[in-house]
């Protein structure tokens, strides 16, 4: 079987920053089409026998909060369309109200719908993918910290270049997947307000550490890697004098080892054990109710055959 596993929150918002699209009264619904629209071209693609929305759950952020309190300090989504934009509470008012309208009509596209509080998406997911192993999985989102959980039974489509992140892809770009929670750790993520070590990017770890892309590190033997090399490289030191620093971000970042509770880790199993269901004439009714047009005989087939293909693998 192959599973398409979207970082919904992630795809949503990408779509309603860009897409200018209006509802019939002139309403702005650029999250709802430019989100449907996305699946649909991805599971075109794909070709998957399921597909699984994953949400950040409600009060997500408060767990890595507890290690860092600046954790996604003054995030703000930023407008890139035509569309002038309103002000910060009209925006985040409409993105809410668009957020709250797709995920019903993903349902009755046949896409399962997945939050769960108290998490974000991202250990979600990475909870998702351990429990369909040894299946395919396809995760769709730009957030590369996903990229750590990248296996011969796993890929990423990363939207911002628009190609799948594989682990020879990785290897060949100087870190394995196992050591990708190291690699963001130095260099921290602004997009999450987490500082990074100063000068310490990319082209620095790579040079110093080309260890990382041939072997798996834990931290303490990263340390003792960097260690080695302190006295001759002056970041390597910098590195070392940084470690509480690095070490925190390790724990803020890493996927590979989520820390959910047993009633979540039930809630993606009992998910998975639900087979999706399909109601496209109660999708084209709300999309005519709610004046979207959305409806094109294209993005219907497509949806239809993914309907066939979760019936043959239910079978």
């Amino acid at each position: 079987m192959r599973h398409l596993i979207f970082d919904a929150h992630n795809l949503f918002i990408r779509n309603f920053a860009v897409n200018p699209t209006l509802d019939v009264n002139g309403e702005p619904v650029g999250g709802i089409v430019g989100t449907i629209r996305s699946v649909k071209s991805m599971v075109a693609e794909v070709r998957p026998d399921r597909v699984f929305m994953v949400w950040d759950g409600p009060g997500g952020s408060m767990k890595r909060r507890g290690i860092m309190a600046e954790y996604k300090e003054g995030r703000r989504v930023r407008l890139n369309r035509e569309l002038e934009s309103s002000g910060a509470r009209e925006d985040a008012d409409s993105m809410r109200e668009q957020m709250g309208r797709v995920r019903p009509l993903l349902r009755l596209l046949g896409a399962t719908q997945l939050e769960v509080g108290d998490i974000e998406a991202d250990d979600a997911i990475a909870y998702l993918v351990g429990c369909l192993d040894p299946h395919q999985k396809v995760v769709v989102s730009s957030d590369r910290d996903l990229w750590q959980l990248v296996s011969p039974t796993t890929s990423v489509y990363w939207p911002v270049k628009k190609v799948y992140i594989t682990s020879e892809s990785m290897a060949a770009d100087g870190c394995l997947p196992q050591n990708w929670a190291i690699y963001k750790a130095l260099q921290g993520d602004r997009s999450d307000s987490i500082p990074g070590v100063r000068g310490v990017g990319p082209a620095t770890i790579k040079r110093l550490f080309p260890e990382l892309s041939r072997r798996a590190f834990s931290l303490s033997e990263f340390f003792q890697l960097v260690e080695e090399r302190s006295a001759e490289h002056p970041k390597a030191a910098a590195i070392l004098a940084a470690r509480e620093l690095v070490s925190r971000n390790v724990d803020i970042m890493q996927l590979t080892s989520p820390v959910i509770s047993a009633t979540a880790a039930g809630l993606i199993r009992g998910a998975i054990d639900v087979p999706p269901s399909f109601n496209f004439t109660a999708f084209r009714l709300a999309m005519v109710n709610q004046g979207i047009q959305l409806t094109d005989t294209d993005l219907m087939n497509t949806f239809r055959a993914y309907q066939m293909r979760a019936i043959n693998a239910a079978a």
